[in-house]
């Protein structure tokens, strides 16, 4: 009698662990995925250079770029779609600033590229302050492109102005995946740091 008892008890038991088992959903993987921006043409090369110091000022972002690091993509009718599960690696006035940096740091004229806080003994010959007005993706219909713009400003160390501009890039068509907008973006701020140096008068 005790045996059988026992052999039941286990058998339920073992019924119990198995529908225990079933109902405990498996882990699924994270979809997130991160993406970086990066200068297409930088160099590792930290020879001398001849040429002017600039100061490169904190970026101003667009609000909805600045409080999300998830990608952003744009629509006709002034909206704006975020990427729950593409996104940023760091956040964008880091990312785009550090492309900026290289980019402007490789034209000539230019030796040296700082950004704050610059040291006591750090001598700029300009500072340059850039507001980025666009930097995402932009989708109208079976249309996909980049859409990327930025404001900037010259001065001297002592704000005296010197140049105000505006940057636009052309249109560049997009396939419509965060990586290839991480690419086409990266190329965007590259050209526009091109663009810049040429407003930048020579010392």
């Amino acid at each position: 009698m005790k045996l059988r008892h026992l052999i039941s008890t286990t058998l339920t038991l073992g019924v119990l662990l198995s529908v225990g088992c079933n109902v405990i959903p498996e882990a699924k993987p994270d979809p997130t995925k991160f993406f970086i921006l990066n200068d297409p043409e930088a160099t590792s090369s930290s020879g001398e250079k001849l040429g002017i110091t600039l100061g490169l000022l904190p970026l101003e972002l667009p609000v909805y770029l600045d409080n999300s690091r998830s990608i952003a993509v744009a629509s006709p009718g002034n909206q704006i779609e975020f990427r729950d599960f593409d996104r940023w690696a760091e956040s964008m006035d880091d990312g785009i600033t550090r492309v900026l940096q290289s980019a402007l740091a490789r034209t000539p004229g230019i030796a040296r590229v700082k950004v704050p806080p610059f040291s006591v003994g750090t001598k700029r010959d300009f500072d340059l302050q850039i507001r980025i007005i666009h930097a995402e993706g932009f989708e109208a219909g079976e249309s996909r492109s980049l859409r990327f713009a930025l404001a900037f400003e010259l001065t001297s160390p002592d704000e005296a102005f010197i140049h105000l501009d505006t940057y636009t890039a052309p249109f560049t068509s997009w396939d419509g995946s965060s990586s290839e907008l991480a690419t086409l973006l990266s190329a965007a701020i590259a050209n526009a740091a091109q663009d810049i140096a040429t407003k930048i008068p020579p010392r």
